[in-house]
């Protein structure tokens, strides 16, 4: 009895998803899952962008990262960007010490470091490269990230559903056609949401790591993927 009832657990464990639910008829059926993918040129962008200003007095480091901004902010707008599409975050402030050999601890230079965050997001990649060298030149010294998206995104999630439900009904009607069977209704549907993110593109260089021409090559090359997947259970006649 020990061994048929682990003989049946080993069954149950390589089963889809769908059968283990108990989403099964009593009679007889069929089992499919169906997949979609769809590869979509990216046609947005988002940068994330951090200056860091060190002085030995708070205030000072503080005005002169808040005046960097308040530059890049200005030439973002200039160029097209929409204040909706900029969002700075809040000022950071921190106390870092520096030892110099031979010194002792209790002499140790202390300076503030004020550390601000910019994060653009870009609706027109052709503007991209002029973006990045803005902020270099605004003296936002480092780029965190530039991920690729896409707008409208929902238009073509639904689109990779559409194509897993019809891999699915595919797949089902085949197999009855090959059995000799008829392809009964719907029984069931285990739908497994997707969790897509999108494409980074380029993460953390400083200003002097890698130029704004390097970048769009980059970008070029990338594609943004929306894949899908269902499990369908179909009731099945002789």
């Amino acid at each position: 009895m020990k061994l048929k009832t682990l003989a049946m657990a080993a069954m149950v464990a390589m089963l889809p998803l769908a059968v283990q639910a108990a989403e099964l008829p009593e009679g007889p059926h069929i089992v499919t899952t169906g997949t979609g993918s769809i590869d979509v040129a990216p046609d947005m962008a988002t940068l994330l962008i951090e200056v860091s200003v060190t002085n030995k007095e708070a205030s000072v480091a503080k005005k002169k990262n808040d005046e960097r901004v308040a530059k890049y902010m200005d030439f973002l707008e200039k160029n097209g960007i929409a204040k909706a599409d900029i969002a700075a975050a809040n000022i950071q402030t921190r106390l870092d010490y520096s030892y110099n050999s031979g010194v002792s601890s209790s002499k140790a230079d202390k300076e503030y470091v004020a550390i601000r965050q910019v994060k653009v997001t870009v609706r027109d990649l052709d503007k991209l490269n002029t973006l990045l060298d803005g902020a270099l030149s605004s003296g936002l010294n480092e780029i965190r990230d530039i991920t690729l998206g896409v707008a409208k995104d929902e238009a073509f999630r639904a689109e990779a559903r559409k194509k897993a439900v019809d891999s699915a009904v595919t797949q089902a009607k085949d197999l009855a056609k090959d059995f000799g069977v008829t392809l009964g209704p719907v029984f069931s549907i285990r739908y497994r949401a997707p969790s897509s993110s999108p494409a980074p593109m380029l993460r953390s260089y400083k200003a002097d790591s890698v130029s704004s021409t390097s970048a769009k090559e980059t970008y070029q090359q990338e594609s943004i993927s929306f894949n899908d997947q269902v499990d369908v259970v179909f009731d099945i006649k002789p």
